[in-house]
């Protein structure tokens, strides 16, 4: 029996070719000859192209081919994409499209990285459907490494916001199965997905440092996930499983131009009020999850992914819960809170660096990602040496972030 993915299993490429089946001429006289067909010749197995890809003239995930000229499978190979930072004229386009938050509120895409009370960099992490067991762990990597309180301390205030392409209804599942700290919205056109060029595949690519389960007891995760649902008839609303995403970080054109100031304990005392709500939130829904999986302990997920927010580490010893924001965590206002207050304009922002993923498990490390913040430290080591080495040494991303002169101004600062 196959073993479960958290792929979709069912995809045409899976299906024999015609074409190798004789016809009924040549069953009448096998001794006759075969003319040569014009596709007996395999093509060139395909190599990534370093040359840019406009978004609009992408057609598709290009992948490998075998020697008997058929397609590989959706899993194997990569996709021809390329992390050319979006222009001025992309980001004006798409900055009123809009995302649902986990009250399925719509905001627009320009309040999530600027705006009244918003940080001044704003990193937006594009994943996967929302029931995808690879981009939960990396997301729960990330969340260890990177917290909220030392983003906002930085120079120049820093926050992380999460953008899925599923329903909004499965972000309260999705946030307290990752643990994550930071606002989660949908964007289930996937019209930003698609204008800021990011593609769709299956392609698994070769095993990140971010993720330390395997592959079968990810995929079971994601399939249990799923089962769970059914009752909610979200089963069928996870999201796109094609569609991959990406990471970009907005900053401002000008790094001296005028914004609103905040006081940090005016923010400190909203983030905590969306945090308490948030938390009363999840403990009701965790309740009520509690009750329907009580009938079937056989679906118990592991203790890392049980939906209360809190597991066991590899001794034994328990988690700390940790503080989710609401999904508007970033805006610390009640006006902003509640989506209101978004005609701000805030100030202008463009893309100063960003990576497009090629595979389903291709996020950018967590050490290059705390670089490129200009946070200390290069998160948690894995067992995996070769792993490692490879997520301290390998730059996937592309574009310079304000992160060097950051550390110009704390130690300017500390001098």
């Amino acid at each position: 029996m196959a073993l479960p993915t958290d792929q979709p299993p069912a995809n045409p490429m899976f299906a024999t070719s015609n074409s190798s089946r004789p016809t009924a001429a040549e069953k009448a006289n096998p001794s006759a000859p075969v003319e040569p067909s014009q596709t007996s010749s395999p093509p060139p197995s395909f190599v990534p192209s370093r040359k840019s890809v406009s978004p609009s003239h992408q057609d598709g995930p290009r992948l490998s081919t075998g020697e008997n000229g058929v397609a590989a499978l959706d899993f194997q190979g990569s996709v021809d994409s390329n992390n050319d930072l979006p222009s001025l004229a992309t980001i004006k386009k798409i900055e009123n499209y809009h995302v649902l938050d986990r009250d399925g509120k719509s905001h627009t895409f320009r309040s999530l990285y600027t705006g009244k009370h918003v940080a001044r960099r704003v990193l937006i992490i594009f994943v996967r459907h929302f029931f995808c067991g690879q981009c939960q762990e990396y997301l729960r990597t990330l969340s260890a490494s990177i917290t909220p309180d030392a983003l906002l301390r930085l120079p120049l205030s820093t926050f992380i916001a999460v953008v899925g392409c599923g329903d909004p209804q499965l972000i309260n599942m999705y946030a307290q199965a990752t643990n994550c700290p930071f606002p989660i919205y949908a964007d289930p056109t996937r019209k930003l997905y698609q204008e800021l060029g990011m593609v769709r595949t299956l392609a698994l690519g070769e095993k990140p440092a971010y993720i330390t389960k395997n592959l079968v007891k990810s995929s079971l995760g994601s399939i249990i996930t799923g089962i769970k649902q059914i009752p909610k008839g979200l089963a069928n609303k996870a999201g796109d499983f094609k569609q991959i995403g990406g990471e970009f970080l907005f900053e401002p054109v000008d790094i001296q131009s005028p914004v609103n100031a905040v006081q940090w304990e005016d923010m400190e005392r909203t983030l905590e009020r969306a945090t308490r709500e948030n938390n009363e939130a999840a403990a009701a829904a965790a309740a009520t999850e509690r009750k329907r999986d009580s009938s079937d302990s056989r679906l118990e997920p592991d203790s890392d992914d049980k939906e209360t927010g809190v597991g066991s580490n590899s001794k034994g010893t328990i988690k700390k819960e940790k503080k989710i924001f609401g999904g508007q965590g970033h805006r610390p206002s009640e006006a902003s809170i509640d989506g209101k207050n978004e005609e701000d304009e805030g100030e202008e922002k463009r893309v100063t660096w960003c990576h497009r993923m090629k595979t389903t498990r291709d996020h950018v490390e967590i050490p290059e990602l705390m670089e490129v913040l200009g946070l200390d430290g290069q998160g948690e080591p894995i067992k995996d040496s070769r792993r490692w080495t490879k997520a301290l040494e390998t730059r996937k991303g592309t574009g310079f972030s304000m992160a060097g002169r950051m550390n110009t101004m704390k130690a300017e600062a500390g001098a």
